[in-house]
């Protein structure tokens, strides 16, 4: 079957937050939005149809994810991955963002001290906040247009906690990083494992956006590394990014440490609704069925992001791409621009017309960044690229 992904398909009208909430967030109708994590187009036929299906039922009382929904997971985790888990270490949930939020309220004290490795999704400091932790900032390593952990200085860090007899109880990963694009090898992961264990942290493992990788990268799961990672780390993945099923807020969450996966599930009493149907439906449609489209889906965003870096190249120079190993979303460092870092969003959104993600949401680090979404059709994506190079033009 061919899958298509060139239709420029009209989202507006539909409460899309991508598109329609344009003036809330940019003061303007006239923006081109690429900001948004979700996709310009359908998702995989059989989950269509799989929906179809469920509705014609006409029944949506309270429901659960039964052995076909927990088998898609565990088939997929183990034919992607080679990550072989047991049944019982799943708990199906309504989004990464709320499940980060009840692992924190669940296994740390206010007061602890939670790593977050910025640049990063702006979720992560918002969680930390919300359950009353204290924020420890280990910024990644800008160096050569590429990202690394910087494990010499989160281990200053820890060390000076220590010292001042303060507790670190977790770190926030990242993997593959989001806006960055990094996606960590084995032996980077192994590295800083390594401090997590002589430390003791909890590693809260962000894996949403693991199936969209680029030619020559493989995702490894943290908990996947060893036995010892795997009882202190909880994973939270969603085929919400890989089969732009967002809207369904359906995701599930990995604890193979008993212990941890009880207080887990308390902690998200009183808080948590239950399971979308539609969203088990369509997560177990996608794992079943949708390998196929996400191989063309991961051949188009390659031709896209080829077209950004030959666009970049020939026509703005001043703004350079972070090359991503993974996801959909692409980190520009337009630092180079006549313009401070503080002006660049704002000309972005203003005399672009161009509604991007401004690199400061992402914390220490993305000063004079901006995040780009290219998961939609190439015809859309050059008219975004032509306004901002219309608009940097300008400037001279």
């Amino acid at each position: 079957m061919e899958f298509v992904f060139t239709n420029n398909i009209n989202r507006k009208g539909t409460c899309s937050v991508k598109w329609d909430l344009c003036n809330e967030f940019f003061s303007a109708e006239d923006v081109l939005p690429l900001w948004v994590a979700d996709s310009d187009w359908p998702t995989v036929p059989e989950v269509v149809k799989a929906i179809e299906q469920r509705t014609a039922h006409g029944i949506f009382g309270y429901t659960f994810p039964g052995r076909e929904a927990e088998d898609a997971v565990i088939n997929w985790l183990d034919k992607k991955y080679n990550w072989k888990i047991k049944r019982e270490w799943l708990v199906f949930d309504n989004g990464v963002v709320p499940s980060i939020n009840f692992a924190l309220k669940a296994l740390t004290n206010p007061g602890d001290g939670v790593v977050i490795q910025a640049p990063v999704y702006k979720p992560f400091f918002e969680a930390v906040a919300n359950n009353g932790n204290e924020l420890i900032i280990n910024e990644l390593e800008y160096k050569d247009n590429k990202y690394n952990f910087d494990l010499d200085d989160l281990e200053t860090l820890l060390e000076e906690r220590v010292s001042l007899g303060k507790k670190t109880a977790a770190m926030i990963l990242c993997s593959p990083h989001n806006p960055v694009g990094r996606v960590w090898s084995e032996s980077e992961l192994n590295n800083l494992s390594k401090i997590a264990k002589k430390y003791d942290l909890l590693i809260l493992s962000d894996e949403i956006h693991a199936d969209i990788l680029y030619p020559g990268q493989q995702h490894q799961p943290t908990a996947n590394l060893d036995k010892q990672i795997d009882h202190q780390t909880i994973t939270f993945m969603a085929p919400s990014k890989t089969f732009n099923i967002a809207g369904l807020h359906t995701s599930f969450t990995i604890i193979s440490n008993a212990e941890m996966r009880k207080k887990y599930k308390e902690a998200k009493s009183g808080f948590a609704a239950g399971n979308n149907i539609l969203g088990i439906t369509a997560l177990t449609a996608a794992f079943n069925h949708g390998e196929a489209w996400l191989e063309a889906q991961q051949v188009y965003l390659q031709e896209n992001l080829q077209f950004v870096k030959e666009y970049l190249k020939n026509n703005l120079p001043e703004i350079k791409l972070v090359r991503p190993e993974g996801t959909y979303l692409i980190w520009l460092d337009c630092n180079n621009l006549p313009l401070s870092s503080e002006k660049i969003a704002d000309f972005m959104k203003n005399k672009a017309k161009v509604g991007l993600n401004p690199g400061e949401w992402f914390g220490p680090g993305g000063k004079g960044f901006m995040r780009m979404n290219i998961a939609c059709p190439r015809a859309r994506l050059k008219e975004g690229l032509d306004r901002i190079y219309t608009a940097v033009k300008g400037l001279s």
